[in-house]
């Protein structure tokens, strides 16, 4: 009995703590569950039948986004609405490498078209775009090498199309060329801009005609145009982009008009130049402009140029002579690493010395 009278009061105390501890627990778990999120966070993301298993979306401020579409199908409609929400944007990468696809509907109501949002749907073979379109990314329809045709409808105030190329409305940039084109293109009359990556990986397209009003080539404007073995480019253009020729394997040849000033950043690298025909408007080439060319042989460089910036004709393997015809121009030190031409000035000319860029240099010859 004595022995009962401690342990009634000990078993009290513990049956008090526990109920503690569980009202304790009760309280966090109320804290929580009370919890409020800012309006201004607030996200609601839906997985509803209507719109299928396979895609995911976000509907902010009442307006759904495509988040992600992970389906099989060979064909797919977007929606014009979800949960009565109007689908207005396609977010960037959401049909990224959907290899199945040949065939995708745009909803009438998608405003934005997201960077690289099909890249990869190797599948489509053309895509229309709806009026209410406003705004395209870049690379949009990256690696759709299947694609020959991208349509706009009429009443679209921001884009248009012509022979499946697209432009803006007024026809003054071009956009996009769908990567399945080939053979010839020609650059429709009053497009002064061609946008960057315009042309990247359009890989059968050999010809391009640009008009004479073109003034501007974008960066990557034609990077991995594989097969392009001929462009001219008019007296009109003023600035070449940069990486914009990049891996153009069969360009053998180029004639820079006196318009150009200066080439972008590796505008000509990994190309299949062997000849280069510079203006007397050039004023400088930039970094890796001729990077890795392994088939240029010979270059002259006008009077006009000032300044050659690092490794401008670097790993150029099969380079023999390079020619300058006035004033030694500031070079950076790697200017023609990897290679070792012989370097020839004008007799007459100002600034040379023995040695330029790192390499011995000789007075030019004179002509018979």
């Amino acid at each position: 009995m004595k022995h009962l009278l401690y342990l009634t009061p000990l078993f009290f105390l513990l049956c008090c703590s526990k109920k503690e501890d569980t009202s304790t627990n009760s309280n966090n778990e109320n804290k929580v569950t009370e919890k409020k999120v800012a309006p201004e966070l607030q996200l609601e993301v839906i997985n509803s039948d209507s719109a299928g298993p396979d895609l995911k979306y976000e509907i902010v401020d009442g307006k759904a986004i495509i988040v992600r579409y992970s389906g099989t199908a060979e064909s797919y409609t977007i929606p014009a609405t979800i949960e009565g929400a109007r689908v207005s944007e396609i977010k960037r990468r959401a049909f990224e490498n959907c290899t199945s696809l040949k065939s995708v509907i745009i909803g009438e109501n998608v405003v934005t078209i997201g960077p690289w949002a099909f890249s990869g749907c190797s599948g489509i073979s053309s895509i229309e775009i709806p009026e209410s379109v406003t705004t395209i990314g870049n690379l949009a329809f990256n690696k759709c090498f299947a694609l020959e045709a991208i349509n706009v409808q009429e009443n679209n105030n921001s884009y248009s199309s012509e022979e499946g190329v697209l432009y803006d409305r007024e026809k003054i940039k071009l956009v996009q060329c769908p990567l399945g084109k080939v053979g010839e293109l020609n650059v429709e009359r009053g497009v002064k801009y061609i946008n960057d990556f315009a042309f990247r990986s359009c890989e059968q397209i050999t010809r391009i005609n640009l008009n004479n009003e073109v003034q501007l080539i974008g960066n990557g404007a034609f990077q991995g145009c594989a097969a392009l073995n001929q462009i001219s480019l008019p007296e009109s253009i003023n600035s070449i982009g940069q990486m914009a020729f990049y891996k153009c394997e069969n360009l053998t040849s180029i004639e820079l008009p006196e318009s150009i000033k200066s080439i972008g950043v590796q505008a000509f690298s990994n190309s299949g130049l062997k000849t280069i025909q510079f203006s007397s408007g050039i004023t400088s080439i930039s970094k890796g402009a001729f990077f890795d060319c392994p088939s240029l042989e010979e270059i002259t460089i006008p009077e006009s140029v000032k300044s050659i910036g690092r490794g401008a004709f670097s790993r150029c393997a099969n380079l023999k002579s390079v020619t300058f015809l006035g004033d030694a121009p500031s070079a950076s030190s790697d200017a023609f690493a990897g290679t070792s031409p012989a370097i020839f000035f004008t007799p007459g000319a100002q600034g040379w010395s023995d040695q330029f860029s790192g390499l011995d240099v000789q007075e030019r010859p004179s002509q018979p």
